[in-house]
């Protein structure tokens, strides 16, 4: 019998509920890249540094849900739950075996789409603190002196 000419249901029960980028959730840990607000990814995990950002990050969107990779460390998932439900936060681990090939660790993301053009937390924190330690502007040169 062909695919096509097969009840849904049928064809359900066969090969499985299908899925829209299934590549994409389970690089974000079940999540689709639109709506993430940010991420954490296996090199950076261990650095205390972050998690100050990841304070900040939860304070600033209580709504949403922290995806927690169930193949980390222990300490450090229970730093992460503790963060969580300090800020009231829902959290879920992700224990499937695909997850424990990614390279992403932490995501925090919305119930919809919001877009964020940079989710990587590092990459965030490291041009926040540029953004500080930048001055303001030069002086402004009178506008006569653009004439000579």
């Amino acid at each position: 019998m062909d695919k096509q000419s097969m009840d849904p249901h049928v064809q359900a029960g066969l090969y499985g509920t299908p899925q829209i980028n299934p590549d994409e959730q389970n690089h974000y840990l079940g999540n689709f890249r639109e709506r993430v607000y940010v991420i954490q990814t296996r090199e950076h995990i261990g650095e205390t540094q972050y998690m100050q950002a990841w304070e900040r990050q939860m304070a600033k969107y209580p709504d949403a849900t922290l995806y927690l990779n169930g193949h980390l460390d222990r300490t450090i998932l229970d730093k992460f739950m503790k963060l969580a439900s300090h800020y009231k936060m829902r959290f879920t681990l992700k224990t499937d075996d695909v997850y424990d090939r990614s390279n992403v660790m932490v995501v925090l993301a919305a119930k919809t789409a919001v877009h964020q053009e940079i989710v990587d937390i590092v990459v965030a924190t490291d041009e926040q603190n540029q953004s500080i330690q930048e001055p303001e502007s030069k002086p402004k040169s009178p506008w006569y002196k653009k004439l000579f």
